[in-house]
């Protein structure tokens, strides 16, 4: 775990730099934009996820942590609509899932947020009056249950982290995770033709 998080680090805090939800001036407008982004990352990775066959092997249930339902959820409190919550633009570019070491790279980015979304959602709730009742349930996780739910994923990591894992597979597919999703939330200016201004 310590090397994973090491081999993470630099992507991790540039992603973390960038995002606004901890900003006392953040608007809910701002705010309901990046839940849509969210939305339209985490819909089209969690589908993938799911049909991925590694999950009775590797002993987890995702069921229980989909992170989805939450966002649709927060969409709903904030004035979105089935319809527009379907319409949203959905992600294209998400990282490689083709080895249980690539998914358990993924699930490590997935699952971490969940601590960091702890302290969100106290900031959410002085700065924008939100609780996981009224927008707020995505960042909130699993509640009070999230530094149990982290412990038991990071149990099923290292249990399943052995031989038959690729160690690259694991690190490769966070790093991808972390970019995939920086890019999506934030897209890289397009070079103007004829090159840079």
């Amino acid at each position: 775990m310590k090397h994973l998080k090491e081999a993470t680090g630099s992507r991790h805090a540039a992603l973390e730099s960038r995002l606004p939800l901890l900003d006392a001036g953040m608007s809910r407008a701002s705010y309901l934009q990046f839940l849509r982004l969210f939305w339209g990352y985490y819909a089209p990775l969690e589908r993938q996820l799911l049909a991925l066959p590694y999950w009775n092997s590797m002993g987890f249930d995702y069921a229980e942590r989909h992170k989805t339902p939450r966002l649709v959820q927060d969409l709903h409190a904030l004035g979105e609509t089935p319809d527009t919550i379907e319409g949203l633009a959905r992600c294209q570019r998400l990282p490689t899932l083709a080895s249980p070491g690539q998914l358990l790279g993924c699930l490590y980015v997935i699952e971490g947020a969940t601590l960091g979304g702890q302290i969100i959602t106290r900031r959410l709730q002085a700065n924008l009056g939100l609780t996981p009742l009224t927008g707020a349930a995505f960042f909130d996780g699993y509640g009070a249950d999230t530094g149990g739910q982290w412990k038991a994923f990071c149990a099923m990591l290292r249990a399943n982290a052995g031989e038959s894992v690729r160690q690259d597979d694991i690190l490769d597919s966070a790093n991808q995770t972390f970019e995939t999703l920086g890019q999506w939330l934030f897209p890289p200016y397009p070079t103007p033709r004829g090159g840079t201004p």
